[in-house]
């Protein structure tokens, strides 16, 4: 061969070397986008488990002011009737859409949980937890409390207040024999000792950052 050609053979076999390199180089360079990106979805995530989770705390927190509301007026005939101002409810409100998540395209059953105005299916008006002992900053909690009841009134009377509709309430007995819940006149029982305590669900709302959104619901007996 020569000198010619092996000089030409040298300068082709350098220029496919150079075309491997730039391809390698292309491939390292999306290799480290998608790693880069991977990185940021992953601490993404892990910031949105920790927003949840201080919203759940918060939740808490906000539970604890309602129990504290029923505490403080679970004697007399104060908490037989609807207390909006306080977030209260004498009945169970089936009605009502409590997280917005059974009937999402229906706002006219919706809670007010934003201060903006109560859908017409439900006109319950959440109200804000404040000032509440371990409510993170940055997240706000509201809450309401409806009595385990088909209506208001006794739970001990037969019947709903201003109507015939027989009174039902869910209720557990204080004596160590009753730990079932009672429906009022409809069954017609009561505890074989001590006095039946009714139930109280408090369905609370976490806003927080990250548009941070989260429910938390309890039962209570008082």
């Amino acid at each position: 061969m020569s000198t010619t050609g092996r000089f030409a053979t040298r300068c082709r076999q350098a220029g496919l070397s150079l075309m491997v390199v730039l391809i390698a180089l292309v491939i390292i360079g999306f290799a480290a986008i998608a790693l880069l990106r991977s990185s940021d979805i992953g601490t993404l995530i892990v910031g949105n488990l920790g927003f949840q989770k201080t919203a759940l705390a918060s939740g808490d927190a906000g539970t604890e002011v309602a129990i504290g509301f029923l505490g403080a007026n679970a004697g007399g005939n104060l908490l037989f009737n609807d207390i909006p101002a306080s977030g209260y409810y004498a009945t169970t409100a089936d009605a009502c859409d409590l997280t917005g998540t059974r009937t999402p395209d229906v706002v006219e059953d919706d809670v007010d949980w934003t201060g903006t105005a109560p859908g017409d299916l439900c006109n319950m008006d959440a109200v804000l937890a404040a000032p509440a002992v371990g409510v993170a900053p940055g997240f706000t909690v509201r809450y309401v409390i409806n009595r385990v009841c088909n209506g208001p009134g006794d739970p001990n009377s037969l019947v709903v207040a201003g109507g015939v509709t027989p009174m039902a309430c869910s209720r557990l007995g204080a004596g160590a024999s009753e730990g079932s819940t009672r429906g009022g006149a409809s069954y017609g029982n009561l505890p074989l000792t001590g006095e039946a305590q009714t139930y109280y669900r408090i369905t609370t709302r976490i806003d927080g950052p990250r548009n941070t959104v989260r429910y938390v619901q309890v039962l209570v007996v008082i």
